[in-house]
């Protein structure tokens, strides 16, 4: 079970990488526009652009293996979470207003932090997404510093 901290800071405003392996087996990685931890706070959903990131999504199919990293851009906080993909489908309408929420917060936070819009416009796109729900199996502090890389929780499947 993800823990309700880590749960709010996977949601909130953070910048979110992706990474897997391409369909030829290459690391491969990209940026997810927003996430939802589900009810029970055992999956994260996470919306990805095919159109922007087909390598990363080229070889991701039901038990792929994935790392995914949030970090919040105003102090650097960052972590990880690794686990296995559970399913790879389109969009549905409350996605798509997770999706929507997360690119205009985000847009608001680094506007905030003295970036342009044309510096952020190309990757926060909110159409053609798809939904890759991620079971959890482990988790990262990333935050720079001494930290840095010690795992937090193993999570049983």
């Amino acid at each position: 079970m993800i823990d309700q901290d880590l749960a709010a800071f996977v949601q909130g405003p953070v910048m979110m990488i992706l990474a897997t392996r391409s369909a030829a087996g290459l690391p491969a990685i990209g940026r997810a526009i927003g996430a939802r931890v589900t009810s029970g706070r055992d999956a994260i959903d996470i919306f990805v652009s095919p159109s922007q990131w087909a390598d990363v999504l080229s070889g991701v199919v039901a038990g792929s293996q994935i790392a995914f990293t949030a970090c919040r851009p105003s102090d650097y906080k960052t972590f990880q979470i690794k686990g296995e993909v559970l399913d790879v489908s389109p969009m549905d309408p409350a996605d798509q207003a997770v999706a929507e929420r997360y690119a205009d917060d985000m847009t608001r936070e680094l506007l905030g932090l003295g970036l342009q819009p044309h510096q952020i416009d190309h990757w926060l796109t909110r159409v053609g997404l798809v939904r890759l729900r991620l079971q959890p199996r482990s988790t990262f502090a990333q935050t720079p510093g001494p930290g840095a890389g010690a795992q937090l929780a193993q999570i049983a499947p």
